[in-house]
């Protein structure tokens, strides 16, 4: 909210902190807030409410690699079956994107470093991105 006061000829710009609701003079023409911790507070409010709806989806998505990670202990590749992989937590509907494998000329899903595919109807193979 912005109004004016005027006093001898001069005016006088006074605004409200959208922050902490107090009223000031502001030392610069864009300055908003009262003073540098409402600012401070108000983004980092702001920030904290996008960080945890951002946790939401890469919390299971950070999970699952760290996993197949796991898995792979070390190896370039290692075949698992798939009750295995359900029963650690691995959701196969969640991955970062799809790498192809030049190996086996096939589009594969990936999360970071690591990609899977299914082998059979009952395997998957889990191997680092080449």
């Amino acid at each position: 909210m912005l109004f004016k006061q005027i006093t001898m000829n001069n005016e006088i710009e006074k605004r409200i902190c959208p922050y902490c609701g107090v009223e000031f003079i502001p030392k610069r023409s864009n300055q908003t807030f009262c003073n540098s911790a409402c600012r401070t507070a108000h983004h980092n409010k702001r920030n904290n409410a996008k960080r945890k709806e951002l946790a939401k989806l890469f919390k299971p998505i950070e999970k699952q690699y760290y996993a197949l990670l796991e898995l792979l202990n070390g190896e370039k590749e290692v075949t698992v079956h798939k009750e295995y992989l359900r029963g650690i937590g691995v959701n196969f509907s969640l991955f970062t994107h799809i790498h192809y494998n030049k190996t086996i000329n096939k589009n594969c899903y990936a999360l970071h470093t690591v990609h899977y595919y299914k082998v059979d109807k009952e395997h998957y193979k889990i191997c680092t991105n080449d």
